[in-house]
């Protein structure tokens, strides 16, 4: 009899256990080691994720694009994948033709813009560097590394002397800009650079114009300081003048997403996402008239 009380006390013992024993196993499971990492670009634009990358890989962007890239890692026993506290950093800063304008360490993502640097004879493929601060257990050969970002080039501008017709059609354009995020006519003096760019640059200058004046200190406090204005009369604005659209032709789930950026600070991102469009590009007859591609 003693053996057989000794025998089922042992059993409801290892009854009593087994759930903590499971519960241990789970937890060691879920903190096991990392597998992996990758970037995944996101256009911000389109506001979609457009490629991933592994460490040491290679992505290519074109000359003017803006996307945003997001530190993923591959966590064993987790549901889907998980975003550790990351920065990232140019190895040249200010120099190449890869900006990081905007960083969020805590959500794992930057922003990056692609333009065209000052010196000429630079290389069109940049390597950004990573490094994953957050205390997770990861492994030190996962918790930094690069990328290389290889730019495709803007069409060439040409070297023919700029017409009277391009030049108009930059001033316009550059009114356009002017009246759609600061809601006011350009002055002479300042808007004469921006005229000068988008005659000589095309296009791709067009869209680098706006981005400026887009994240000008007029555009993200001063015109603000103006009695009535808010991010609901500058994105009509917007629509009005970029896009042609008055507002019962708007539609109302882009509005709110649109309106949700701008709330948020991202006053250039609306208005590249605009000057990109095929509508922009018909209305203001770019297929057409003088300004090239």
């Amino acid at each position: 009899m003693k053996n057989t009380h000794r025998a089922w006390s042992l059993v409801g013992i290892l009854l009593l256990l087994s759930p903590l024993a499971a519960f241990a196993q789970a937890r060691s499971f879920a903190q096991g080691p990392y597998q992996d990492v990758e970037i995944q670009v996101k256009d911000l634009d389109s506001d979609r994720v457009i490629a991933t990358v592994q460490p040491g890989g290679t992505i290519t962007l074109r000359e003017g694009q803006r996307v945003r890239l997001i530190m993923a890692a591959d966590h064993p026993g987790q549901r889907g994948l998980v975003y550790p506290e990351t920065e990232f950093t140019e190895t040249d800063p200010g120099r190449g033709w890869v900006r990081v304008t905007k960083t969020n360490v805590d959500n794992a993502n930057a922003t990056l813009r692609i333009v065209r640097p000052s010196g000429t004879t630079r290389g069109r493929t940049e390597t950004l560097h990573y490094r994953i601060v957050e205390n997770i257990g990861m492994p030190d050969s996962l918790r930094q590394g690069t990328i290389n970002v290889r730019v495709e080039p803007a069409a060439a501008a040409g070297s023919a002397p700029t017409s009277a017709a391009t030049r108009q059609q930059a001033r316009d354009l550059t009114n356009k800009l002017y009246q759609a995020i600061l809601m006011r006519n350009p002055d002479e003096t300042g808007a004469r650079a921006h005229v000068d760019s988008i005659a000589k640059g095309g296009y791709p200058a067009l869209i680098q114009v706006a981005e400026r004046i887009a994240e000008s200190d007029e555009s993200r406090i001063g015109v603000y300081e103006r009695d009535g204005v808010c991010n609901q009369q500058r994105l009509l604005s917007m629509y009005k003048n970029l896009l042609g659209l008055s507002a019962n032709q708007i539609d109302r789930e882009q509005w709110e997403e649109d309106l949700k950026r701008m709330n948020a600070g991202d006053i250039d991102a609306v208005v590249t996402g605009m000057v990109r469009s095929p509508r922009f590009q018909q209305l203001h007859n770019l297929e057409r008239m003088a300004i090239r591609y």
